[in-house]
């Protein structure tokens, strides 16, 4: 896997690992179709001037390795808010969560969510329309944070919503 820039340009390999973000890259408009990917002159120099022990492209066990540890980051976060999640909802807070790390977990539309005891599993009974309306609100705007990443977001919360009495009926950023 080569280096590549991220959708603000920092400088990432594998499946999001950010190397560092003290250097930005612009996307190469040479016609590419992956136009986010670091030259080898630009992967050698950062590499060299980083020092990082590793040049690009890493290897598959590497990327792995660098997933593993970035993503236990996440999970820890949001294993600290001690909530019921279901499988879905829990995976679908930890993308973000790797993302954009665990500030986003302090967001007030994720709070707002968060707050709202119809949104987990453990409620019991049928919700009223207006409860339903308002579980898809509110996981509607807390997935909308990084328009960079949009597409992202609206499966993130789908997948939130699998398996329970509301659905993700307002795409991300339209509220």
């Amino acid at each position: 896997m080569k280096f590549y820039g991220d959708p603000y340009g920092y400088p990432t390999v594998g499946w999001g690992h950010l190397i560092t973000k003290t250097k930005t890259y612009t996307k190469n408009t040479s016609g590419n179709p992956n136009t986010s990917l670091l030259t080898q002159a630009e992967a050698n120099a950062l590499s060299s001037s980083l020092n990082l022990g590793y040049t690009s492209p890493i290897s598959q066990s590497k990327a792995n390795t660098f997933f593993t540890e970035d993503t236990a980051k996440a999970v820890t976060a949001v294993n600290k808010l001690k909530l019921n999640f279901s499988q879905s909802q829990f995976d679908a807070l930890v993308s973000p969560t790797f993302n954009g790390g665990p500030g986003v977990l302090e967001t007030n539309d994720v709070k707002a969510m968060l707050a709202y005891k119809q949104i987990y599993p453990t409620f019991s009974g049928p919700l009223s329309a207006n409860e339903i309306d308002t579980c898809s609100k509110l996981v509607s705007k807390a997935f909308s944070y990084d328009r960079k990443l949009q597409r992202r977001r609206i499966e993130e919360a789908t997948l939130f919503c699998k398996g329970r009495q509301y659905t993700h009926k307002y795409p991300v950023y339209t509220l």
